[in-house]
């Protein structure tokens, strides 16, 4: 029968927790386990995305234009990155559909106007 106090199975190694302060929350039990999880990365510095999802795939698909501009390497044919060409046709319809359509892809996030398109 415990008698109470410190035993050294208690307050081993100190927190598991970067953080050092801490506060009692009451949550529903159903979504314990995912806030701890979400907790956790937090506390261990792992970027959680707040965005909205269509947002972060249209920012994805400009940031891959910038990369493939930045790195391209001109030829006999073109001096610069032409995205009007027929090999950008997919990524073009990807873009609208994400642009206009989200729900499409099973994105239910509403989606922000971008002005810098293919």
């Amino acid at each position: 029968m415990s008698k109470g106090g410190r035993t050294r199975t208690t307050w081993g190694q100190g927190s598991v927790w970067r953080s050092r302060e801490f506060k009692t929350i009451r949550v529903p039990v159903a979504l314990a386990d995912e806030i701890m999880e979400y907790a956790k990365a937090l506390d261990a510095g792992i970027a959680v995305s707040h965005g909205n999802t269509a947002e972060i795939i249209l920012d994805a698909i400009e940031g891959y234009i910038e990369y493939k501009r930045l790195n391209y390497h001109p030829n006999q044919n073109s001096k610069q990155l032409d995205t009007s060409t027929r090999a950008w046709d997919e990524l073009r319809k990807f873009q609208t559909l994400v642009q206009e359509n989200p729900a499409t892809l099973g994105i239910g996030d509403t989606c922000r106007s971008h002005s810098g398109g293919l």
